[in-house]
């Protein structure tokens, strides 16, 4: 076991690494590649033997609209997401015992995905939906609420921050009283900063640096960075071309280090044997500091 200790922040188990199960048509960094459920979960198997800790299935694309990704993502119906997850989600837990959770924003499908085995739910629109927030309250599993304005467009709206990392803490922390109120049990609750949704790249570096303020408020963090724009727009390669999403290793490493060190108790990440190896070094690190 791994005990990272610093100022105002405690972590007693090792940090967690979720590897990323997107079966959509069109998700910004490998949409389209596991849409069949057998492939969907050979890849995921994958994942667990490089040391994914959790498989995190999605059935609908997050894609914000912006520069990098044109219009954002399409939204589907609940019965399409189901179409697309619950066979998933069914076959990992049943035949493989494999820790699930959900991403999806939709009340129905945490709802049929819980029952069939995912023991988190994952939302990144940090529980805008009500029916959500009862469908986990009725349950016994966990909720990340990832903060996100509006689409989780870039533009100057959404980003109109005072002190980043303050202000999407208060917003957290007003999503988090909705979901008690609902009835999801306090203790269960996760908090995801929301890197790249609604922020500007430097507001998104600048969250990775305040890690340590979302692990004070006792609530466990989860962080995700994996190949995003803002690694690209920070990191633009040696030419000055932007980086593609499978170009973006090196960032992510960079983030999810970042996001280690502040105390995160889990990544949520694409290549899980280079971050599975990253995340321990940086807490061996940090075990020094």
């Amino acid at each position: 076991m791994v005990t990272i200790r610093g100022e105002g922040q405690s972590r007693d188990t090792p940090c967690e690494v979720w590897g990323v199960l997107n079966v959509t048509p069109d998700s910004f960094s490998d949409g389209g590649r596991f849409l069949d459920a057998e492939r969907a979960v050979a890849h995921a198997l994958t994942m667990l033997a490089d040391g994914a800790d959790r498989i995190d299935v999605g059935g609908e694309s997050s894609r914000p609209a912006g520069k990098a990704y044109g219009a954002g993502a399409e939204q589907i119906t609940e019965a399409e997401e189901l179409r697309r997850v619950l066979p998933v989600v069914e076959l990992l837990v049943k035949e493989h015992g494999a820790r699930v959770s959900i991403d999806t924003v939709k009340g129905e499908v945490a709802r049929a995905c819980v029952a069939a085995g995912a023991s988190v739910v994952n939302d990144v629109s940090g529980g805008r939906d009500p029916s959500l927030l009862r469908a986990v309250a009725e349950t016994d599993a966990d909720l990340v609420l990832m903060h996100n304005r509006g689409d989780g467009a870039v533009d100057a709206g959404n980003t109109a921050y005072g002190e980043v990392v303050g202000e999407v803490l208060r917003e957290l922390e007003g999503r988090v009283e909705a979901a008690v109120d609902a009835g999801v049990d306090r203790s269960r609750i996760w908090l995801d900063p929301g890197v790249g949704f609604a922020k500007t790249a430097a507001q998104s570096a600048a969250l990775l640096g305040g890690v340590r303020e979302f692990v004070r408020t006792g609530h466990r963090v989860l962080v995700g960075a994996s190949r995003k724009s803002f690694v690209a727009r920070v990191a633009p390669a040696a030419n000055g071309d932007a980086p593609g999403p499978g170009e973006r290793l090196g960032g992510s490493i960079a983030a999810l280090t970042a996001a280690v060190l502040g105390g995160a108790h889990a990544v949520r990440v694409h290549d899980v044997r280079e971050s599975y190896q990253a995340v321990r070094v940086a807490e061996a690190i940090g075990v020094l500091r």
